[in-house]
């Protein structure tokens, strides 16, 4: 299979006290997350945001729970913090997600992601 490089998609916005899937992989598909792109877009409240890996259920996309779990970050006001493992986050199955939980009050604090890295096709 060949490799698809670069963005897994565009740029998710996740609200305050959301858990959103940044990516999904798709039917019969494989994706290698190297990177995560988190931007936090308050002017003036640190936001902390948790990342999940999360198997599928039943095909579908799972729910983000303590067990899936694999970083914690707290990112400064108006920054970006690039997380990026040592070796790349490897989603096989349809309906496995990488999801991020916008831990931040009020509503009005949103952080922007973004997923880079290949997946065949």
């Amino acid at each position: 299979m060949a490799l698809n490089r670069g963005n897994l998609g565009n740029v998710t916005q996740v609200s305050a006290a959301t858990t959103t899937a940044v990516y999904t992989v798709g039917s019969a598909q494989t994706a290698y997350i190297k990177s995560v792109l988190i931007t936090n877009l308050d002017a003036s409240n640190t936001q902390n945001v948790q990342v999940h890996v999360v198997p599928n259920s039943g095909g579908g996309a799972g729910t983000a729970s303590s067990t899936t779990r694999i970083a914690r970050i707290g990112i400064s006001t108006d920054d970006t913090f690039f997380f990026e493992p040592a070796y790349p986050i490897t989603l096989t199955a349809t309906g496995d997600t990488l999801q991020v939980y916008n831990e931040g009050s009020p509503a009005s604090n949103s952080v922007n992601v973004l997923v880079l890295g290949d997946k065949e096709v």
